[in-house]
């Protein structure tokens, strides 16, 4: 048995990791409200959504319906797998600067940084950027380095699907860009057709969705706009460029502490050796693996920007690799059992510490029982209505339930708006109708105000418990749209 392991390492890292963090989400009584809002958009998107590109959406509506058969376990398979693409990835560049032993722990260091487990139960984009990110740095450098056209190629797939999934990958891609422009032996490649060649490829990959964008007058860009231009210091501006840049960072180090605590305890009395990397590998892992957080950073500094921590969810893919290079150790058989040895302890213990937030909520973005409250939803609906239960307005969370989980499999209009989701058609909604459902009074006042109608609201009462018994009740506000 300890041959096995000794012989199988990073295989059994990642089914270790691949099955505990599957199954620990199942201790959820509700998918997390990204999940079912991404599932949403595959089910009734097409090349856009009213956030982000189609990418995610697509892939968790084809596990969710078509592999799942609708079962929530689907969309945490595909969180993991997500993330287990993104540590072979990250091993197979590591492999490039690094033995095969150092790729090993490069890799599997990732799992002290909070987004490789903790937060990677909630689908989103983010989660897919985790795959999409090191993929395409891998084949990035393998076009570069062995000027194959099937790596060029490669590139430019990705480097498309990665557009086509966050548009703040378009960071990355930038990063890529000005390692071709100043580095003096990638540089080279730009007189090359291939590297050409991969840019059209990733355009036309991009291409249907940019047409969606033109075609919907880019409607979905004012959430990225909103999202960054929040703002508590209208008072004194000048804080914007302090504060957010700062809380930005702060954030991504305290989120891969796990991992900085782990390399450096067990570098303890280690022997610190000098790094045999030329200046053109220097030059790639810091244009790929540390440009992408100070671009974010300088955007934030200088445009007084709030950037959410969670953009910066990616950007740490290459954090073990880097550590190995720039802070190297002998690699002594000691020195690599503290690092597996941390590794295992971090993963221990973040996951009982997310088992122990799900068990111990009693939030209904936890507990929310969705076979029963998608039941009563439909029986709201056949009370009040002779006709087809076909579409349910409200805010993300309870109409995208809503949608999933009652038996008519109602569509959802998020926020009543129907500019706002253009993949229905609004003479359809004012024939069939919809079951309007906020969480408090002000929202569904402001949904009478876009649908148009003047039912008063109604109060539903749902007990929410958590897997200790203990309860909290929540209040639904509902109504009815009839034209």
């Amino acid at each position: 048995m300890t041959n096995f392991f000794k012989k199988y390492p990073f295989q059994i890292f990642l089914f270790l990791h691949f099955a505990l963090w599957s199954f620990i989400p199942l201790l959820r009584k509700s998918l997390p409200m990204d999940s079912i809002e991404a599932i949403s958009w595959g089910k009734f998107c097409d090349f856009g959504t009213n956030k982000h590109p189609p990418l995610s959406g697509w892939l968790a509506g084809f596990f969710y319906q078509v592999l799942g058969f609708e079962t929530p376990f689907s969309i945490y398979v595909l969180n993991q797998l997500c993330v287990i693409v993104g540590l072979i990835y990250v091993y197979r560049l590591a492999y490039c600067f690094v033995s095969k032993e150092k790729a090993i722990l490069s890799a599997m260091l990732l799992e002290g940084v909070i987004y490789y487990g903790f937060s990677s139960l909630e689908y989103n984009v983010n989660v897919v950027s985790l795959a999409l990110w090191p993929m395409c740095a891998y084949y990035f450098y393998q076009a570069l380095h062995k000027q194959k056209l099937s790596d060029w190629i490669l590139f430019g797939l990705l480097a498309g699907l990665n557009l086509l999934n966050k548009y703040t990958s378009a960071i990355l891609l930038f990063s890529m860009g000005l390692y071709l422009i100043f580095d003096g032996r990638a540089r080279a490649s730009l007189k090359n057709y291939k590297l050409y060649l991969s840019v059209l490829v990733g355009v036309l990959v991009v291409a249907p969705h940019l047409w969606w964008l033109y075609q919907h007058d880019f409607f979905v860009l004012n959430y990225f706009v909103g999202r960054s231009s929040q703002s508590v210091f209208d008072n004194i501006p000048f804080l914007n460029h302090v504060v957010y840049p700062l809380k930005f960072i702060g954030a991504q180090v305290l989120f891969a502490l796990g991992t900085l605590l782990v390399y450096f305890i067990s570098s303890i009395k280690e022997t610190k050796v000098s790094t045999p990397h030329g200046k053109e590998d220097i030059n790639f892992l810091i244009y790929l693996g540390v440009l992408p957080v100070v671009l974010m950073f300088c955007i934030s500094l200088v445009f007084g920007m709030k950037l959410k921590s969670m953009w910066g969810f990616p950007t740490l893919y290459l954090l073990g690799l880097l550590l190995m290079v720039f802070r190297p150790y002998a690699m002594t058989e000691k020195f690599k059992k503290k690092i597996v040895l941390g590794v295992y302890i971090v993963m221990i213990l973040f996951a009982s510490a997310q088992a122990l937030v799900i068990c111990l909520n009693k939030s209904d973005k936890f507990q929310l029982d969705t076979k029963e409250y998608g039941k009563m939803v439909e029986t709201l609906w056949r009370q009040n209505s002779d006709k087809p239960f076909a579409y349910v307005a409200g805010d993300v969370w309870w109409a995208n339930n809503a949608a999933l989980f009652a038996p008519s499999k109602p569509k959802p209009i998020i926020w009543g708006d129907v500019n706002q989701n253009p993949w229905f058609e609004l003479k359809d909604i004012q024939d069939k109708g919809a079951l309007v459902l906020t969480s408090d009074e002000f929202e569904y006042f402001e949904m009478q105000k876009k649908l148009g109608f003047d039912d008063e609201p109604k109060v539903l009462g749902i007990t929410v418990k958590n897997r200790l018994s203990k309860t909290k009740e929540k209040t639904i506000y509902y109504g009815f749209y009839h034209n």
